[in-house]
């Protein structure tokens, strides 16, 4: 997949940088490129169930917002993309000291992109499958 212009780093970066929910858990860019983009949490108290688990919301929050950006990522310089489905399989507790997604676009469309999000906990190096999500987006011409 190949981006729609140069500076489409930049532009991703100050999308993210105003997304106040990932601010709010705590959610990070690791790296990204054309097509794919990966974050990371470090969970707080404040994001954990009363099992001390890190709660879904938090990691369906984290699986959409990676999709999203995987998608963003595409988009031209006067598109926008919104969320208009997603699905999310929770696999095992997320229990760990960080949290991470991998997101990538499985279908670039004209108007539709399906993206899926990979979410794994971390503990003393070990990496877990804890959820998986497929996010649908609709392209959204912003002129």
């Amino acid at each position: 997949m190949k981006a729609q212009f140069a500076d489409y780093k930049e532009k991703v970066l100050q999308s993210f940088n105003h997304q106040g929910l990932a601010h709010t858990l705590g959610i990070e860019v690791e790296d990204f490129g054309p097509g794919w983009f990966h974050t990371k949490m470090i969970p707080s108290q404040q994001i954990l169930q009363h099992h001390n688990y890190v709660h879904a919301g938090a990691l369906a929050s984290m699986a959409d917002l990676s999709s999203g950006f995987a998608a963003y990522s595409l988009m031209s310089e006067k598109e926008e993309v919104l969320t208009v489905e997603f699905k999310i399989n929770l696999l095992r507790p997320a229990v760990g000291e960080m949290i991470l997604c991998r997101a990538k676009v499985l279908k670039p469309g004209k108007r539709i992109y399906v993206s899926e999000s990979e979410v794994f906990t971390v503990n003393e190096g070990i990496k877990k499958l804890a959820a998986k999500a497929t996010v649908t987006l609709l392209v959204v011409d912003m002129d």
